[in-house]
């Protein structure tokens, strides 16, 4: 049986994941992101994507002299699975939100407890 049913898992705080994109507009990058997952933005420009929810962040690292270049980019996504997704379900829509992003032309890395989970060979950022 497939693992993509929301159960009694708790907050699955250790499933949140943030996405730093090399994107200079928020609004641009949503619309993308939507479009690429073929949903619909709800209020606020969050994504509802299976089990994860997507929220546009502004990456309070930007410009601040990082030595890693992801760490430089403009813009973040915020991912909070629902409180009541499992762990499997979590890492497939996680994986697709990253894919969505890369499909819609930005490099991107995720930063969470399973970004190993998240990445295929070659799908690694450029670093320029």
């Amino acid at each position: 049986m497939e693992d993509r049913t929301c159960g009694p898992a708790g907050a699955n705080v250790d499933l949140e994941c943030q996405i730093y994109v090399a994107a200079p507009s928020r609004d641009r990058l949503m619309e993308r992101l939507a479009a690429a997952l073929n949903v619909s933005p709800g209020p606020d420009r969050v994504i509802s994507y299976g089990c994860v929810e997507v929220e546009w962040e502004h990456n309070d690292y930007e410009e601040t002299g990082a030595h890693v270049e992801f760490l430089d980019w403009h813009s973040l996504l915020a991912c909070q699975p629902r409180r009541d997704a499992s762990t499997t379900a979590v890492t497939r829509d996680m994986a697709r939100v990253l894919e969505a992003v890369r499909e819609a032309g930005y490099r991107a890395v995720p930063v969470c407890d399973y970004e190993d989970l998240l990445r295929e060979p070659g799908t690694e950022p450029r670093q320029t």
